[in-house]
Protein backbone atom coordinates (compact mmCIF):
# COMPACT_ATOMS: atom_id res chain seq x y z
CA UNK A 1 0.00 0.00 0.00
CA UNK A 2 1.15 3.16 -0.97
CA UNK A 3 1.76 5.72 1.59
CA UNK A 4 2.49 9.20 0.33
CA UNK A 5 0.40 10.98 3.74
CA UNK A 6 1.29 12.53 6.58
CA UNK A 7 -0.66 12.62 9.91
CA UNK A 8 0.48 14.59 13.03
CA UNK A 9 -1.51 14.60 16.16
CA UNK A 10 -0.75 15.65 19.68
CA UNK A 11 -0.93 13.16 22.87
CA UNK A 12 -0.13 13.08 26.17
CA UNK A 13 3.86 11.74 27.51
CA UNK A 14 2.80 8.74 28.88
CA UNK A 15 0.50 7.40 26.01
CA UNK A 16 3.53 8.18 23.89
CA UNK A 17 5.89 6.10 26.09
CA UNK A 18 3.54 2.96 25.95
CA UNK A 19 3.72 2.79 22.42
CA UNK A 20 7.12 3.46 22.52
CA UNK A 21 7.80 0.49 24.60
CA UNK A 22 5.32 -1.82 22.45
CA UNK A 23 7.36 -0.49 19.38
CA UNK A 24 10.45 -1.56 21.21
CA UNK A 25 8.68 -5.29 22.34
CA UNK A 26 7.05 -5.57 18.72
CA UNK A 27 10.77 -4.74 16.64
CA UNK A 28 8.92 -2.17 14.63
CA UNK A 29 8.76 1.39 14.34
CA UNK A 30 6.63 3.88 16.59
CA UNK A 31 4.80 4.90 12.77
CA UNK A 32 4.50 1.11 12.15
CA UNK A 33 2.75 0.25 15.21
CA UNK A 34 -0.02 3.38 15.21
CA UNK A 35 -0.52 2.77 11.42
CA UNK A 36 -1.78 -0.83 12.57
CA UNK A 37 -3.42 0.07 16.07
CA UNK A 38 -5.27 2.73 13.15
CA UNK A 39 -5.90 0.16 10.79
CA UNK A 40 -7.91 -2.42 13.13
CA UNK A 41 -10.01 0.43 14.55
CA UNK A 42 -10.96 1.05 10.96
CA UNK A 43 -11.40 -2.20 9.88
CA UNK A 44 -13.85 -3.13 12.62
CA UNK A 45 -16.03 -0.58 12.25
CA UNK A 46 -16.12 -0.61 8.86
CA UNK A 47 -17.01 -4.52 9.48
CA UNK A 48 -19.83 -3.62 12.15
CA UNK A 49 -21.05 -1.25 10.01
CA UNK A 50 -24.82 -2.49 8.96
CA UNK A 51 -24.20 -5.40 10.93
CA UNK A 52 -25.96 -6.34 13.88
CA UNK A 53 -23.96 -6.48 17.37
CA UNK A 54 -23.18 -10.36 18.29
CA UNK A 55 -25.29 -10.68 21.76
CA UNK A 56 -23.65 -14.24 22.06
CA UNK A 57 -21.34 -14.84 25.08
CA UNK A 58 -19.61 -18.27 23.15
CA UNK A 59 -18.54 -18.75 19.62
CA UNK A 60 -20.54 -21.14 18.02
CA UNK A 61 -19.16 -24.41 15.97
CA UNK A 62 -20.93 -25.35 12.75
CA UNK A 63 -21.52 -28.99 13.16
CA UNK A 64 -23.46 -32.14 12.32
CA UNK A 65 -23.87 -34.50 14.96
CA UNK A 66 -26.90 -36.64 15.11
CA UNK A 67 -29.11 -36.52 18.50
CA UNK A 68 -32.04 -37.21 20.40
CA UNK A 69 -34.57 -34.93 21.65
CA UNK A 70 -36.86 -35.97 24.60
CA UNK A 71 -39.42 -33.69 26.83
CA UNK A 72 -37.74 -34.31 30.28
CA UNK A 73 -42.00 -33.77 32.61
CA UNK A 74 -43.18 -36.87 29.35
CA UNK A 75 -44.74 -40.07 30.74
CA UNK A 76 -43.90 -41.88 28.18
CA UNK A 77 -40.71 -41.26 26.32
CA UNK A 78 -41.10 -38.83 23.40
CA UNK A 79 -37.90 -39.74 21.95
CA UNK A 80 -36.93 -38.12 18.74
CA UNK A 81 -34.36 -37.84 16.27
CA UNK A 82 -32.72 -34.17 15.50
CA UNK A 83 -29.56 -33.07 13.82
CA UNK A 84 -27.09 -30.43 15.77
CA UNK A 85 -26.36 -28.26 13.63
CA UNK A 86 -24.51 -25.60 15.28
CA UNK A 87 -23.01 -25.76 19.29
CA UNK A 88 -21.78 -23.80 21.59
CA UNK A 89 -20.59 -23.86 25.67
CA UNK A 90 -24.04 -21.54 25.81
CA UNK A 91 -26.19 -23.80 23.51
CA UNK A 92 -27.16 -24.97 20.48
CA UNK A 93 -29.18 -24.53 17.07
CA UNK A 94 -30.86 -28.30 16.49
CA UNK A 95 -32.84 -29.50 13.46
CA UNK A 96 -35.82 -31.61 13.75
CA UNK A 97 -39.19 -33.10 12.47
CA UNK A 98 -41.67 -30.39 11.77
CA UNK A 99 -44.64 -32.69 13.48
CA UNK A 100 -42.44 -32.43 16.92
CA UNK A 101 -44.70 -30.25 19.12
CA UNK A 102 -42.54 -27.18 20.71
CA UNK A 103 -43.02 -23.72 21.82
CA UNK A 104 -40.84 -21.05 22.94
CA UNK A 105 -39.29 -20.93 26.28
CA UNK A 106 -40.43 -24.76 26.61
CA UNK A 107 -37.54 -27.05 28.18
CA UNK A 108 -36.23 -30.55 26.26
CA UNK A 109 -33.32 -32.56 26.72
CA UNK A 110 -31.49 -33.85 24.54
CA UNK A 111 -28.51 -36.54 24.14
CA UNK A 112 -25.56 -35.66 21.01
CA UNK A 113 -22.49 -37.59 20.60
CA UNK A 114 -19.10 -35.64 20.13
CA UNK A 115 -16.34 -36.92 17.70
CA UNK A 116 -13.96 -39.16 19.57
CA UNK A 117 -15.84 -38.96 23.00
CA UNK A 118 -16.64 -42.40 23.85
CA UNK A 119 -20.01 -41.26 25.93
CA UNK A 120 -22.45 -38.87 24.28
CA UNK A 121 -23.16 -35.54 26.07
CA UNK A 122 -26.05 -35.02 28.26
CA UNK A 123 -28.17 -31.43 28.25
CA UNK A 124 -31.25 -29.86 29.52
CA UNK A 125 -32.10 -26.53 27.45
CA UNK A 126 -34.56 -23.88 27.47
CA UNK A 127 -35.82 -22.95 23.56
CA UNK A 128 -34.97 -19.34 22.50
CA UNK A 129 -36.14 -19.70 19.02
CA UNK A 130 -37.84 -21.60 16.42
CA UNK A 131 -37.77 -21.25 12.66
CA UNK A 132 -38.82 -23.05 9.68
CA UNK A 133 -36.51 -25.50 8.19
CA UNK A 134 -35.88 -27.68 5.08
CA UNK A 135 -39.61 -29.06 3.52
CA UNK A 136 -40.09 -31.41 6.85
CA UNK A 137 -37.85 -29.80 9.61
CA UNK A 138 -37.84 -26.75 12.18
CA UNK A 139 -34.53 -25.54 14.23
CA UNK A 140 -34.50 -25.03 17.62
CA UNK A 141 -32.17 -22.18 19.12
CA UNK A 142 -31.76 -23.45 22.64
CA UNK A 143 -29.77 -22.30 25.58
CA UNK A 144 -28.29 -25.12 27.74
CA UNK A 145 -29.76 -24.55 31.41
CA UNK A 146 -28.02 -27.79 32.63
CA UNK A 147 -26.02 -30.45 32.10
CA UNK A 148 -23.47 -32.79 34.43
CA UNK A 149 -19.94 -31.57 34.66
CA UNK A 150 -18.43 -34.51 31.98
CA UNK A 151 -21.03 -33.56 29.62
CA UNK A 152 -19.41 -29.60 29.84
CA UNK A 153 -15.95 -30.84 29.88
CA UNK A 154 -16.69 -32.48 26.44
CA UNK A 155 -17.87 -29.96 25.15
CA UNK A 156 -14.91 -27.43 26.06
CA UNK A 157 -12.58 -29.65 25.08
CA UNK A 158 -14.13 -30.05 21.74
CA UNK A 159 -14.98 -26.45 20.97
CA UNK A 160 -11.61 -25.21 22.44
Amino acid sequence: MKKDVTICFRTNEELKHTLEKIAEVERRSLSSIIENILHGQVKDKVELKGAKKERRRYQRKEVSLPAFVYKHEAKESTLQTGIVINVSLGGLRISIPKEYDVVNDAEFDTIFSIPNEKTPVKMRCAIRRIVEGGDSTKELGADFIDGDFPSYQKLHRYLG
